[in-house]
């Protein structure tokens, strides 16, 4: 009931705030229009003293004496001023030399002397110009100088700057007189007139007239406002007020004028009527409380309360419970008589729901049972499959890591039977005591040590191809005209190929530069067109070609290109008119060891090393056959972006040192005794000095112990405890400088290792002695700073 009655009197409190705010908003947009009217006023007036200032300086200039400078000047500035009340005095001033030419009578004595600064300002703006409130500590009041740049009539006319001082006394009592009201709350407005900068040049009412003042922080903002208005704003004391301002970019220009009202001044009548207002509804609203209290009690608590506790005990159960009551012809009678109703419906479909939660709780216990035994069974046959699949996955790699090994033992065992007979007819050739030694056995050694190391350097070559499939070889990539490559080719494959084989070229005339090595596309089309050569026993056409090719992102590109990124490529196209592939050919034609070829015929690695170049630069590889009908395979090299393509040169054969050669001392470490003894065998051939180490730690005391640092070094990569990167580091910690190179057979380096040891060469095994001497020139070109000082694509790689 009190919160019936509350509600009833709501709708009058809401009506009463809404006419008090509606009274605050009529009254604040009345005088806000007044207090703005005002300053649009004072601004107008401000305006017409300065159009009349500007008048009164075009005026003087037309007086002879007054453009001249003559001696009359004073008294005609004086004779001027006393028709013109509002100014104190009148000055005339030459703007080149900045000095007074004369002024009237009430002008300061050195006026340039002690107002410099705002003359030099007025001097500067080449337009009409406020200067700031002065004031005269022998005088009442100051005044506004204001300066206005003329020009006289005649042939002899000069730009003079006329300088007429306004008076604040005058101004004052002029803004006073066109105030708008002087009737409250009018009457209590403060009027400012300000320049750019803030400084105060009148105000009403002016507690000091002949004080400079500037206006405070919080209504310097106003002056700089893109156009007039009115703001509600508070001072630093906490009092509001409405402020209408004109700002300095409004005409004229440079002078601000704020109009300000204090807002308690505005609603004071308001807020006594609302005030009276309050008490009457207040007085009302407690005599209704207090009758709805006593009704409230009688008719409503009581029968609320029994049906309460009712529902209370149909809460926690008890649902025989019934609602009690007893004043007749009550709204609440119907009500109880109702909820009593609905507790015995419920009673009822409680006992019907019991039965059937316990029926549904044995068909579920019966489904879980089922469903776990099911679970059971499906885990065994899970767990019996992934057995399966690791076996199976497991006896497929065993297979590869078979075929693998016993490829690489069969090539490596040829090349070891060809390097060991070669070596044991060369022990039989070597001069024995008591046996002439003719030309003849001297010839047959040499081919005895010619053969022996083409089996070595075919050995190297199969690492190559290993290192290549597997993706571990390090590139020497760089721009590459493929199309002067393959110009340099098609003259060796022609002769290689026989002439049962006809070699055509296509190629593009505007082909793109590729990012690759060169020696390794060399080898890989060379490999390609010696596979055409075979797949064409009885003789054929292989054609060459070359093009540009896009692959655009999403499948946009017409046709297919496997698994190639989007981007540009260099394509090369090698087809024949062979016999072609079967679809199980091709599909394993990239493995390793795998040929068609008979026994001794191929290694199986040719198009694995063609797969393993091209993916690691960054291309691919595809192959196109049908049996029958030949074969296309076409590699897809990535684009160099430069303007020109690198010519593919072959590196200068480097003369071998001749006896007497300044000797230098070079550091050789590596674990392998024999490679060592062979490595620092061929460095004192080449006229260096060797000491050599066979582990990191012996080399590290070696260093301390010679008498001089080594001028170059060599380091085998792999090895027990230290390797050589882990070497590289500790030499350069202790300070050695001198360039190091890496001989490894099997490396695959990282650049912040690389960055790491700041090596100036890497070297491959098995390595010729021209190779090594080609690696120390390096080295020293490095030591002399005429080369790398780390390794970058295109160092010796054997």
């Amino acid at each position: 009931m009190v919160l019936l009655i509350l509600g009833c009197l709501l709708p009058i409190l809401t009506a009463q705030v809404y006419s008090q705010v509606n009274l605050y908003a009529e009254r604040h947009g009345l005088l806000s229009g007044l207090v703005l009217r005002q300053a649009e006023l004072a601004n107008a007036d401000m305006a017409s003293i300065l159009d009349a200032t500007r008048e009164v300086g075009i005026l003087a200039a037309q007086f002879p004496e007054i453009q001249g400078g003559t001696p009359g000047c004073a008294d005609r500035l004086t004779a001027l001023r006393r028709g013109l009340a509002p100014y104190r005095f009148l000055a005339v001033v030459a703007p080149a030399s900045g000095t007074v030419v004369c002024a009237s009578a009430g002008a300061p004595l050195g006026l340039t002397e002690s107002h410099g600064q705002w003359l030099d300002d007025m001097l500067a703006a080449h337009d009409l110009a406020i200067g700031p409130l002065v004031s005269e500590p022998d005088q009442d009041g100051g005044f506004v100088p204001i300066g206005v740049p003329v020009t006289g009539s005649g042939p002899n006319a000069r730009p003079l700057l006329v300088v007429a001082a306004l008076s604040t006394d005058w101004l004052a009592r002029h803004l006073e007189s066109g105030m708008v009201d002087h009737a409250s709350p009018m009457a209590r407005t403060a009027l400012t007139v300000t320049d750019r900068k803030g400084a105060v040049i009148a105000q009403v009412p002016d507690p000091d007239p002949a004080a400079a003042k500037v206006l405070p922080d919080w209504l310097k903002p106003l002056v700089g406002r893109a156009r007039q208005g009115v703001e509600t704003l508070t001072d630093p004391d906490g009092h509001t007020l409405v402020a209408a301002f004109v700002p300095a970019a409004a005409a004229p220009a440079g002078v601000a004028v704020i109009d300000s009202l204090p807002l308690p001044a505005m609603t004071t009548d308001i807020d006594q009527a609302a005030f009276q207002d309050l008490l009457v509804i207040g007085g009302a609203a407690i005599v209704a409380v207090i009758l709805a209290w006593v009704a409230g009690r009688r008719f409503i608590y009581r029968p609320t309360q029994a049906l309460l506790q009712a529902a209370r005990k149909w809460r926690e159960g008890d649902l025989s419970a019934r609602a009690s009551i007893s004043d007749a012809g009550s709204e609440f009678v119907a009500l109880s008589q109702s909820f009593n109703a609905m507790a015995a419906g419920l009673q009822a479909r409680e006992m019907e729901r019991r039965l059937q939660s316990s029926f549904l709780e044995a068909q579920v216990a019966e489904r879980t049972r089922e469903l776990s035994e099911t679970n059971n069974r499906l885990q065994v046959e899970i767990a019996g499959r992934e057995k399966t699949e690791t076996a199976l996955h497991q006896a497929q790699k065993l297979q590869a890591v078979g075929q693998l090994a016993g490829g690489i033992a069969h090539d490596f065992n040829n090349m070891l039977a060809t390097v060991l007979g070669n070596l044991e007819l060369m022990e039989r050739r070597v001069p024995q005591p008591g046996k002439p030694w003719t030309d003849s056995d001297a010839e047959k050694l040499q081919r005895l040590i010619e053969r022996a190391t083409g089996a070595v350097q075919r050995g190297g070559a199969l690492t190559s191809r290993l290192l290549a499939f597997s993706r571990r070889q390090r590139l020497a990539a760089r721009p590459t005209d493929i199309n002067a490559l393959l110009q340099e080719l098609i003259t060796l494959a022609s002769s290689t190929l026989g002439r049962r084989v006809q070699v055509t070229a296509e190629l593009h005339e505007a082909l793109w530069p590729a990012m690759v090595d060169p020696s390794q596309v060399e080898a890989a089309i060379l490999n390609l067109c010696l596979n055409a050569r075979d797949a064409m026993p009885e003789g054929g056409r292989l054609t060459i070609n070359t093009g540009n090719v896009t692959i655009e992102p999403f499948g946009t590109q017409p046709g297919s290109h496997g698994d190639l990124t989007p981007g540009h490529y260099v394509q090369v196209a090698i087809s024949d008119t062979g016999v072609g592939m079967t679809p199980e050919v091709r599909a394993r034609a990239f493995d390793p060891f795998f040929t068609t070829k008979g026994p001794g015929a191929g290694s199986g690695l040719g198009l694995s090393q063609v797969y393993g170049m091209a993916r690691q630069s960054g291309g691919g590889v595809m192959i196109d056959s049908e049996s029958g009908k030949g074969t296309c395979v076409t590699l897809y090299l990535p684009r160099a972006h430069a303007t020109e393509a690198a010519v593919t040169e072959a590196p200068p054969d480097l003369a071998l040192p001749t006896p007497g050669s300044p000797r230098e001392l070079v550091l050789v470490v590596d674990d392998d005794s024999a490679v060592r003894q062979v490595t620092v065998e061929m460095a004192r051939d080449l006229g260096c000095d060797v000491a050599q180490a066979s582990g990191g730690e012996q080399a590290m005391a070696m260093v301390d112990q010679l008498p001089a640092p080594p001028k170059l070094i060599l380091l085998d990569y792999a090895m027990p405890g230290m390797n050589g990167l882990q070497l590289a580091r500790e030499l350069r910690e202790r300070g050695i400088t001198a360039p190091i190179a890496l001989v490894t057979g099997y490396a695959e380096l990282l650049d912040a290792d690389i960055a790491a040891g700041q090596l100036a060469g890497l070297l491959r095994k098995p390595f010729t002695i021209r190779e090594l001497h080609a690696l120390l020139a390096q080295l020293r070109a490095a030591a002399n700073g005429t080369g790398a000082s780390c390794l970058e694509p295109g160092l010796i790689e054997g």
